[in-house]
């Protein structure tokens, strides 16, 4: 079968918001996991046919907008990945975003609850998908394939989770009864990696090399490559995310882009360099991206419109931090991925203003815009592969020629030309080039999401994030309990089996 996947979303977006308008209507505000429409079928319904598996595996795929950020519902995993970064910060006090910048998170915060229900949302809809799809009539490989496809989205809800809470309920099934929520407690951190990589071993042994143009987004067998590559890395299984990685790192299914700027263009979306993405699409249909409004500065609406032809005032909830700016600046004036990333905006004696072009796009009204969210791209490979390689004992040529290729693009380059004067030497310690791609990954990635659970995969978010408060004069200061997230109280209270994380009520 052939789709127009943007073309679907759109579509679907006119109808209950990219949900299943055959799923039912049950609900009941207090289950631990919400079993409201559209996350739950009644027991009279199923799959009857093709067309109805495929428009629940589309629904799969419309939750990711709610996991990485939508207009109206979930902001998204930024405000997990960047904010509490040293990347950004945000102003944002009536959000109560500052609670995650300033390391002040209150379990009652709206954004926990929602990022959790939409995580569970997305769960059960591939929970539903891999029940009921076995009576639908289709040949055994277009079902491993839709199922593929769920298994995939589902790890990645669960890697999510996982890195932001820790231990968290594994649900594997479909849920078709208020009581059977109640059984979910949470599961231990290895129990969940170990779901997780059982489900991205499926998704890579069944889903395509490559997706049609018409179906540009969906999952294919790169993308459940990199994110169990991920996966491992994050577990500091070195050796086998060194095998999994490297036939990405090295092979031709994807490559860099040879202008840092053009991988972040509306106008050139899945690219060679893009593995995986969260698709928005533009035009008053309801699955169009907020990113560029929220992420500019609080200017007035004419300003904005001057600056990058946003539509109203900026949100300011993800606004560059000075200490970023500096990492570039320390980076040389020739790392053209400072101009590419950020932009400035000074007012008379007011502080400048730095915000990220990355989700630079003209919106069709405000929180409208067409930016998708890159999950997955090749640079982030290349500086994994290098990072697991190093971490087994030193760089090695393979190594240096995966991390090379990115700082030569850096410096407007060829990737695949040697050069004297930005290549790492053969004579890189191990050391030097672990500091080395600490750098390289936080201004390549600024702003995609990674940040902070980089320093928190390398246990370098304390002394990190303390040395930035201390040169931002600040008294914060971090401890082990602020490596993960409180789980929302709603849910414990609700689900008295659920215990909190260490360090929060």
């Amino acid at each position: 079968m052939t789709f127009n996947y943007k073309n679907i979303l759109a579509s679907a977006g006119v109808t209950v918001l990219l949900g299943l308008t055959s799923l039912g209507t049950t609900s009941c505000r207090d289950e631990f996991i919400d079993l409201t429409d559209p996350t739950r079928l009644p027991t009279v319904e199923g799959y009857t046919d093709s067309l109805s598996i495929f428009n629940g595996v589309t629904a799969t795929y419309a939750s990711l907008q709610d996991l990485y950020g939508r207009s109206g519902g979930s902001r998204g995993l930024f405000i997990f990945g960047e904010i509490p970064s040293d990347n950004s910060f945000t102003v944002s006090s009536g959000e109560r975003l500052n609670e995650y910048n300033d390391f002040t998170l209150v379990s009652d915060n709206q954004h926990l609850q929602s990022y959790w229900q939409s995580t569970y949302r997305t769960i059960a809809r591939c929970n539903i998908v891999l029940n009921r799809g076995g009576a639908v009539k289709l040949t055994d490989a277009t079902r491993n394939r839709f199922y593929a496809e769920v298994r995939f989205i589902r790890a990645l809800a669960y890697f999510n989770a996982v890195r932001i809470w820790g231990e968290v309920p594994l649900v594997t099934r479909e849920i078709e009864s208020i009581p059977e929520a109640y059984e979910f407690g949470r599961k231990p951190v290895a129990e969940v990696y170990a779901q997780i990589e059982e489900d991205l071993a499926f998704a890579e042994t069944n889903l395509p090399p490559t997706q049609t143009t018409a179906n540009l987004g969906r999952a294919t067998k790169g993308a459940a490559t990199a994110l169990l590559g991920k996966v491992l890395l994050t577990q500091k299984k070195y050796q086998q995310a060194v095998s999994t990685l490297q036939p990405l790192a090295t092979g031709t299914t994807y490559a860099l882009q040879p202008t840092y700027a053009n991988i972040f263009l509306t106008t050139n979306e899945m690219n060679s360099e893009i593995i995986f993405a969260a698709r928005y699409s533009k035009g008053a249909l309801g699955v169009g991206s907020a990113f560029s409004t929220w992420f500019m500065p609080a200017l007035p609406a004419a300003v904005a419109t001057t600056v990058n032809g946003n539509v109203g005032t900026g949100q300011q909830f993800n606004s560059v931090d000075p200490d970023l700016v500096a990492a570039f600046t320390a980076s040389g004036t020739t790392d053209v991925r400072a101009t590419a990333s950020f932009g400035a905006f000074t007012s008379g004696s007011n502080p400048t203003l730095y915000y990220t072009k990355k989700y630079n796009d003209v919106p069709t009204s405000a929180f409208d815009a067409e930016n998708d969210w890159i999950v997955l791209r090749h640079a982030d490979v290349l500086l994994m592969y290098a990072e697991a390689v190093n971490e087994l004992g030193g760089p090695n040529a393979a190594a240096l020629t995966a991390v090379n290729q990115v700082i030569r693009r850096s410096r407007n380059l060829p990737v695949a030309t040697p050069s004297t004067t930005v290549d790492l030497p053969a004579t890189t310690t191990r050391e030097a080039l672990r500091s080395r791609l600490e750098v390289e990954r936080r201004l390549e990635l600024n702003f995609e999401g990674h940040r902070w659970f980089d320093l928190v995969r390398t246990d370098r978010a304390i002394p990190v994030m303390n040395a930035f408060f201390t040169r931002a004069n600040s008294t914060i200061r971090l401890s082990q309990n602020s490596l993960l997230f409180p789980i929302p109280v709603q849910e414990i209270q609700t689900n008295p089996i659920l215990t909190q994380n260490p360090g929060y009520n």
